[in-house]
């Protein structure tokens, strides 16, 4: 049942939230409709408003309608109508909001969490009606949206209209500066911006090939940090000593034929075949330098007379991973400054500047050449320019939610009910390339999580079982370009419900051992770790209908599934369900969904166990989608075209995830970030052409504005 629209004067409110909320003035309308100015006269008791009742809606889930009441100074009455929302979710929190609006005396309030959609549609309509009562134009949401300088149909430099496919607020205006703004001047052959794994290795090496370069970082090197510290490769000696490997064991090119399938041919071939035949070679660059990497113990442990096999079904997976340091930010933020130290001791004019952070790059005609940045300990301003070119390593663009919901579109629909947030950087690099005329790759654009569910991830890691949803099914092929390529099916699933793993007494061992090396699965399959598995089963089933930590146990199909909270029909699904894979398994032929014979495993041998654990599509750590670029990281423009002089890597790099998170190994965003910086910096000190004198008064076509 639909609730009813809210409704609460200003004294009933005052009432009930005493004499202080009338302190609770407005700053300033949502959206900047008005300024902190009109707030302000509010307060005081200018009149500001046209008295009268005003409505306006505005679109969340459904239709949102707002009416507000005003005298000439202040909101007297708010209505908020949210009939329309969904009942469990956005009808929930009418009143709430208008609480908000009333006591604010604005609609720049916040929304509530969990129903940001129906928030921010409360918020539009209410700014609507403000601006409607201060007789100020009222701008619709596309309007806002699509800024004046970047529309949805725009033209090129050339005259050439241009059709935007994609929500484009959030790219904002380039900042500009005046010569006398500048404090200073530098010049280098190469200007790297970002000092973390792919820009400080990109500065080493570039350093290490003869170029002079210049690394800049927002951060302080003595409390510089990284995100993560796990490096998945392959074929290095640190694979040899450590894993006992073969350094040259794994063929290059089954990587780049299983990598291309899990994504769906979408990564940029040169970018994926340059990896796959020197990620290894790059590594061993890599620990010579820092001795805390070859200390480390292996992620995956596999018995050396092991017949683990490291293709499961139609996709390779790989077991070398190594931490930078103990895997904590402050050790392998001590690696990217270790790395940076190395550069300069092979290039002694070299220079690198923390607490430096990037504001604009600088154009000569279609070519970048430099940047303009302001110092964090004395806020001037510098100019640095660059001969080669600008390398932007900046990161991602989780922390920034516009540039996440607008880019990531895939994450934010199968999280219709969360604001997107990670853990990363802000998106100033991917901008700062915009503004210089790039082009963000073309969707999907991944994220580490959101549009995937690697589920079942618990006691056996993210293991491709038998997976069934709260309907008492099995919905997917479990095993499909290992869990987080598989798990988009679980992220579609429905929200707030759990997801099954089953397995039984007499295959469980054969089952764990042998899954893929991919993110989140079990990093230990030796048989001392299987004994310990096996010590914790027994808990399981002394634990009865209680179940311990999620993970039930009973002698038969039917006494687990009522474990598991399934009735009638579910209860019958959930039992056909075993049934039939345990069949297939046996038949060594997947009818249903065509997964590998190889990755089915029997349920048949009881007691029989199941992990009850919840769809986790809206965990999301950082954004993996970057600005559009070519085989020598090259960004490209509009035309697809490369911009001469800018370069992006690491995760302001477009083409290494363009479907979504893939994960061969632990670590392979960390892998790809330090490899491909290490190979830029290769290229640029080797190979790249000089575009730029170097000098902000001339380059190579003339006078820089």
């Amino acid at each position: 049942m639909k609730k009813e629209k809210n409704s609460l004067s200003r004294r009933d409110f005052i009432r009930s939230a005493g004499a202080g909320a009338a302190a609770l003035a407005a700053s300033g309308l949502f959206g900047g409709m008005v300024h902190a100015e009109e707030g302000a006269a509010a307060a005081s008791g200018e009149a500001i408003y046209t008295p009268g009742t005003y409505t306006a809606s505005a679109t969340g889930m459904g239709t949102v309608t707002v009416t507000i009441t005003f005298d000439e100074t202040s909101i007297t009455d708010v209505v908020v109508d949210v009939s329309n929302e969904t009942e469990t979710i956005g009808q929930l929190y009418g009143e709430t909001l208008q609480e908000a609006l009333l006591a604010a005396q604005s609609a720049d309030i916040d929304g509530v969490s969990g129903a940001t959609v129906t928030s921010d549609a409360v918020k539009e309509a209410a700014a609507n009606c403000i601006a409607q009562a201060m007789g100020v134009a009222v701008e619709s949401v596309d309007e806002a949206d699509t800024d004046s300088s970047d529309p949805y149909t725009g033209t090129d430099e050339e005259g050439n209209t241009v059709y935007y496919s994609m929500r484009r607020s959030w790219v904002g205006e380039a900042p500009t500066f005046s010569e006398s703004e500048i404090a200073g001047e530098y010049s280098a052959d190469v200007i790297i911006i970002g000092a973390n794994y792919s820009g400080a290795n990109c500065f080493r090496m570039a350093c290490e090939q003869g170029a002079t370069c210049i690394v800049l970082d927002s951060q302080s090197e003595e409390e510089f940090n990284s995100y993560g510290g796990e490096l998945g490769h392959f074929n290095s000696q640190w694979q040899e000593d450590v894993m006992g490997v073969a350094k040259d064991y794994f063929d290059p090119v089954d990587f780049i034929e299983s990598y291309q399938l899990q994504c769906a041919g979408r990564a940029q071939p040169d970018l994926i075949k340059q990896w796959a035949k020197r990620n290894g070679e790059m590594v061993d660059w890599m620990t010579e330098l820092y001795d805390d990497v070859s200390a480390i113990t292996p992620v995956d442990t596999i018995e050396p007379d092991s017949d683990y096999s490291y293709k499961k079904g139609f996709f390779m997976t790989y077991p070398a991973t190594l931490n930078l340091g103990s895997g904590s930010m402050s050790s392998s933020g001590e690696f990217c400054t270790k790395t940076v130290q190395a550069g300069l001791e092979a290039s002694p004019d070299s220079q690198a500047f923390y607490n430096m952070t990037a504001k604009v790059l600088i154009k000569d005609g279609d070519t970048v050449c430099g940047v303009i940045a302001q110092s964090l300990e004395d806020d001037q301003y510098y100019r640095f320019m660059a001969k080669k070119g600008v390398v932007l390593a900046t990161g991602d663009f989780s922390a920034n939610s516009d540039m996440y919901r607008s880019l990531c579109t895939e994450v934010q629909k199968c999280n219709p009910y969360t604001e997107l947030t990670g853990s990363g950087r802000d998106g100033y690099g991917h901008r700062m390339g915009i503004w210089a005329g790039g082009v963000m790759e073309i969707g999907p654009r991944a994220a580490m999580g959101g549009a995937t569910s690697a589920l079942p991830m618990g006691f056996f890691g993210a293991a491709s079982g038998l997976w069934i949803n709260k309907y008492g099914k099995r919905y997917c092929n479990e095993a499909f370009g290992v869990p987080f390529v598989a798990g988009c099916q679980s992220a579609r699933q429905p929200i707030d419900s759990s997801i099954i793993q089953v397995w039984d007494e007499g295959h469980w061992r054969e089952f764990a051992q042998n899954q893929a090396l991919g993110h989140f699965n079990a990093s230990d399959i030796s048989d001392a770790k299987m004994d310990e598995y096996a010590a914790s089963l027994e808990e399981v089933k002394a634990a009865g209908a209680e179940g311990l930590n999620n993970v039930y146990c009973a002698d038969t199909l039917e006494e687990l599934a009522s474990y598991l909270g399934f009735e009638g029909e579910y209860a019958e699904n959930f039992v056909n369900a075993v049934e039939t894979y345990d069949a297939y398994a046996e038949a060594g032929k997947d009818e249903d969904y065509a997964k590998p014979a190889d990755m089915m495993f029997r349920i048949s041998e009881g007691p029989f166990y199941a992990e009850k654990l919840d769809r986790n599509a809206n965990i999301v750590l950082v954004t993996l989608a970057g600005l559009f670029v070519d085989g020598n990281q090259q960004v490209l423009n509009q035309k697809f075209e490369p911009i001469p002089g800018l370069f992006a890597t690491g995760n302001a790099s477009g083409g290494r995830f363009p479907l979504q998170y893939t994960a061969p190994m632990n670590g392979i965003s960390i892998g790809f970030a330090t490899v491909f910086g290490a190979l830029l910096g290769e290229y640029l000190g080797q190979s790249a052409p000089e575009v730029s004198t170097g000098d902000s008064a001339t380059s190579a076509t003339g006078t820089v504005d």
